[in-house]
């Protein structure tokens, strides 16, 4: 009788899947695993811009640089299992995830990345270069689903939305104020909504999968088998339309009334009848990606617009050159409108713009001129008209018929100087004039004497329109005649007229022998003489009072 023989020993390994020959992200089940959580446990779909679809995960995932979607998809998972994170940039990310990462890995928890040999598990940032982005979509995807399965077992806040939805309590000896109570069904928090099952089989056990209202579906075998294969069948609508014929067409024909179908085949057209329904929800769900995309786009072109459009977003580092026309000098120059630097020294300038407007030099004691170029030198000519009636200094830039700066001299309104209340009005007769232009009078108080000569003003006098220069010759010279100016009647002066004048001559010469005009009558007749003093009389000219002192 032989003894059996002992049978060799075979090394078992625990269930471990073949490796996967996906060359693309679709074709993981880990995308649909890590996809899946993101729609039902966060909010990251709508509140992240562009991420509306699987098809943007899988873009972001294979992006070799920084991607918004995923620095905001993994700072999501790393506020989900340390909430007092609080840098979580794009620049600082990957090294956040990798410290997070070494935390659990330093327990004996076997994660995806868990070496049999060494019986730890192995840090996959230990020799990466450049970070979780410059790693292959491979590598991401993994570090991402071991992100997924840390936040299903450890995190807070994931650990009770899964207790609240199938009635978990725990601590039931503690008594509470009000019980929980599972979401209902359209809760998107509730049981059936987190639950992560296939849409349908067909009748060759083939099981469709989908997450979303996108047009994604996905297809596999038996997934609790070792040899389950994974892949992507529909991305767009008409791949979804044609997968919907597909199955349509492979579809049991109707039985005869009464005949009972098998299990199988009830399963198809339970698939075929979820594929139709999801049409409709296709549709609105691609109709809003398109509308969000659309207002996404406007605000990029405006924003480009702007950029392109100069704007005054910063403070004017020079101070604007005002004017007032107080330097006649300045009416000629440049109407541009120039910024003039602004001097250190000038801090009296806006004080400056308040003195009196007969100041022609600034507190500096320089010139200024502060002109203003706001309106042309056409319509600064029209802004005078509108104060007409109104006294406006030459200073001031006004046009000669608006320059009235001394106002007409006002008279006694008495019986006396009634007479010669015209006499000022009416142009003086012209014998000569003095070095200043001035019209001379023959008759008056101030009238010129036959013995005087109005002469050019002296060098160094000051000239003033309202009086001239007259001297008397030398005695014993014979003085020069005076050519005498006809009157109104175009007659020659009488005598008696001529000897009223030199009466009337009586007041003393001012300011170096200069004479004023009188405003006395210059009337001619017998009574000349009589009305001339009651004029002086009644007036109250400095004249006057000297002669009754």
């Amino acid at each position: 009788m032989k003894a059996a023989l002992p049978e060799p020993t075979i090394d078992r390994k625990g269930h471990v899947c073949p490796p996967s020959t996906a060359t693309h992200p679709s074709d993981r089940w880990e995308s649909l695993f890590v996809y899946g959580f993101i729609c039902k446990f966060t909010q990251l779909r709508s509140k992240v811009e562009g991420f509306h679809t699987p098809m943007d995960f899988e873009d972001a995932l294979l992006s070799p640089e920084p991607n918004p979607i995923m620095t905001q998809i993994l700072s999501r998972f790393v506020l989900n299992l340390r909430p007092g994170t609080r840098n979580l940039s794009s620049d600082v990310i990957s090294s956040t995830v990798a410290a997070l990462l070494q935390e659990y890995f330093k327990t004996s928890e076997r994660s995806v990345f868990w070496d049999d040999a060494l019986k730890v598990n192995v840090d996959p940032f230990q020799n990466m270069e450049g970070g979780f982005f410059a790693a292959s979509w491979d590598l991401k995807l993994t570090i991402l689903r071991q992100l997924v399965e840390l936040q299903l077992c450890h995190s807070p806040e994931i650990k009770a939305i899964i207790d609240r939805a199938w009635g978990v309590i725990h601590n039931k000896h503690k008594k509470t104020e009000a019980p929980s109570v599972p979401p209902p069904p359209g809760d998107p928090h509730s049981q059936e909504r987190l639950q992560l099952i296939p849409l349908g089989q067909d009748k060759e056990r083939k099981r469709y999968w989908v997450v979303d209202d996108s047009p994604r579906v996905y297809m596999s075998t038996n997934p609790w088998k070792i040899t389950a294969t994974f892949q992507t069948i529909a991305s767009t609508r008409d791949e979804y339309m044609a997968i919907l014929d597909k199955v349509k067409e492979s579809a049991p024909p109707e039985g005869k009334p009464g005949q009972k179908r098998s299990k199988l085949e009830n399963a198809h057209l339970a698939l075929l009848k979820a594929l139709q329904d999801r049409v409709e929800v296709i549709d609105n769900e691609l109709a809003r990606i398109q509308r969000v995309q659309r207002k996404i786009q406007q605000r990029n072109l405006l924003i480009a617009s702007a950029e392109l459009r100069e704007t005054r977003t910063r403070r004017r580092t020079t101070r604007p050159d005002y004017a007032y026309m107080n330097n006649p000098e300045s009416d000629h120059e440049d109407d541009e409108f120039t910024c003039q630097p602004q001097e250190e020294d000038d801090e009296y300038e806006d004080q400056a713009e308040f003195d009196e407007l007969d100041e022609s030099t600034s507190r500096r004691g320089t010139a200024s001129t502060r002109r203003s170029t706001r309106t042309n030198g056409a319509r600064a000519q029209d802004d005078w008209t509108e104060w007409r009636g109104e006294r406006r200094s030459s200073r001031l830039g006004a046009p000669t018929d608006m320059q009235l700066d001394e106002p007409p001299p006002k008279r006694a309104r008495t019986d006396d100087s009634a007479v010669s209340g015209t006499s000022g009005d009416a142009p003086p007769p012209v014998n000569g004039k003095a070095g200043n232009g001035l019209r001379i009078k023959i008759n008056g108080a101030a009238a010129i004497k036959p013995t005087e000569t109005a002469v050019e003003a002296v060098a160094g006098k000051k000239k003033s329109k309202f009086w001239y220069y007259a001297v008397e010759p030398v005695p014993g010279v014979p003085a020069p005649a005076v050519e005498r100016p006809l009157t109104s009647d175009r007659t020659p002066q009488s005598a008696a007229d001529n000897a009223n004048a030199d009466d009337a001559m009586s007041d003393e010469p001012s300011n170096n022998g200069a004479r004023y005009p009188s405003m006395s009558p210059s009337a001619s007749g017998s009574n000349a003489e009589e009305l001339y003093e009651k004029s002086i009389g009644g007036s109250l000219s400095p004249t006057s009072s000297m002669d009754e002192s």
